[in-house]
């Protein structure tokens, strides 16, 4: 990447953080570097896709520390290099601040098809990540609910990136922060290893190909054509529906129904709730 992209990413990523993605017009990135309209498009074609561009430089870069960490610390025990991995994650937060803020802070990614399905693929590659380092740290006794845990693992690194962002006065090493998840994660393995219910998260639920809107409004139509639904649930399908329906969907209406049909008996409300959870959260 050239120094003058580069210098685009990191400017406009400042002034996301600061004002707002949609607040921040190209004219004003491209005059806080020195630069006219005109000749930022000849880096990007658009705000989307300076956007795109700035996601790969930063995940990029988070992500290839993340797998260096995996190949120096071969043979070491997995646990070492999981904890590792974790504390990385709260450097990147301290280096790059601003596009945590940014991610944490702010819906930022628009309707464009081609930043939606990147974010679907990050996410896919870290929780890949994640669960090889789980299974590796903590055994097949795990692998039933891989899934659940990984969720649970990175939501707890992210929760604390966010209290961090709103109190700017608490300041916790990197390491020290590693070893304290760690001990929680161990905590959440012992709890699994003794829990009665099953899995909330299918195994496969990131090999799922997101959906487009139209093929998901055909597949409620299939499944509401069981009788033996119960009623909730219909009723939780034709307010998905009617959502889905809508130019701009309600994502958190949508979320919120979808709670209706967890853990339910009938396996293609189960699929077709992991594809509408896709769906709307890419």
């Amino acid at each position: 990447m050239n120094e003058k992209k580069e210098r685009l990413i990191k400017t406009s990523i400042r002034l996301f953080a600061k004002k707002g993605y949609a607040s921040t017009t190209i004219q004003e990135i491209a005059s806080e570097c020195g630069i006219s309209k005109g000749a930022f498009y000849l880096h990007f074609k658009s705000k989307e896709a300076l956007l795109l561009s700035a996601c790969e430089y930063y995940i990029g870069m988070s992500m290839k520390k993340m797998k260096q960490i995996e190949e120096d610390l071969a043979g070491q025990p997995p646990k070492d290099v999981l904890k590792k991995q974790i504390s990385a994650q709260f450097e990147d937060f301290r280096d790059h601040k601003d596009f945590i803020v940014l991610l944490l802070t702010e819906n930022i990614i628009p309707e464009n098809q081609e930043v939606k399905q990147y974010f679907y693929k990050v996410t896919a590659e870290t929780d890949k990540l994640y669960r090889n380092a789980l299974l590796a740290t903590y055994g097949k006794e795990t692998e039933n609910y891989l899934s659940d845990l990984s969720i649970m693992a990175r939501g707890i690194v992210h929760s604390y990136m966010n209290v961090m962002v709103f109190n700017e006065e608490i300041k916790i090493d990197a390491d020290n922060i590693s070893e304290f998840i760690m001990e929680r994660l161990d905590d959440l393995v012992q709890g699994l290893s003794r829990s009665s219910l099953n899995p909330l998260m299918p195994k496969d639920i990131y090999s799922l190909v997101p959906a487009d809107k139209g093929q998901i409004l055909q597949d409620i139509q299939k499944v509401k054509e069981n009788s033996a639904l119960p009623e909730d649930i219909i009723v939780s399908l034709d307010v998905i529906e009617e959502e889905l329906s809508q130019e701009k969907p309600r994502k958190p209406i949508i979320k919120g129904l979808l709670s209706n049909l967890t853990g339910s008996d009938f396996e293609e409300v189960e699929k077709l709730r992991a594809l509408i959870s896709i769906f709307i959260s890419i």
